[in-house]
């Protein structure tokens, strides 16, 4: 595995789907369409191969509980890196779908719900709604025409 301060490759900005121009409530993005003949808007990253290789949802979802795994999209004008698997089961977030996480109608931040139990996490800090979970949420770096990402380094805890 890579340490934290290892930038990985993901691919071209041009190949990371964009999950804001849906025509869908944004309440209702899902990652995976009912018909498995349409691509997937997001990117699904193998991390067990060297460089990271691009999975199909159904690889992935074969070798979750044994590979860690990378799902990147684009949303509302940001590239966003997380965690493929759910913290709290392990299921596949690409099943899952995102929000807008508002106050009065201002939009805060943005999150993921899992399709598995409903619960849901923060995609800038990885908080989860319920309980000690947290999801892992990875820097992204665009360089040029190409995007890199990284595991956060963790917070160290003082006392």
């Amino acid at each position: 595995m890579t340490s934290s301060s290892d930038w990985l490759y993901a691919g071209p900005s041009s190949s990371i789907p964009d999950l804001s121009t849906s025509t869908t409530p944004t309440s209702d993005t899902k990652f995976l369409s009912a018909d498995s003949s349409t691509p997937p808007p997001c990117l699904i990253l193998s991390l067990a191969a060297s460089p990271p290789a691009a999975l199909t949802p159904s690889a992935a979802s074969l070798t979750i509980a044994s590979e860690p795994q990378l799902l990147i999209f684009r949303y509302r004008s940001k590239i966003h890196a997380i965690d493929h698997s759910c913290p709290h089961q392990s299921y596949p977030l690409s099943d899952g779908s995102i929000y807008d996480i508002e106050d009065f109608g201002i939009v805060l931040s943005a999150g993921i719900a899992c399709p598995k139990h409903g619960w849901t996490f923060d995609l800038f800090t990885g908080e989860s709604d319920r309980g000690g979970y947290k999801l892992g949420v990875w820097d992204v770096e665009v360089r040029g025409e190409e995007v890199w990402v990284r595991r956060r380094p963790k917070k160290k805890r003082i006392g």
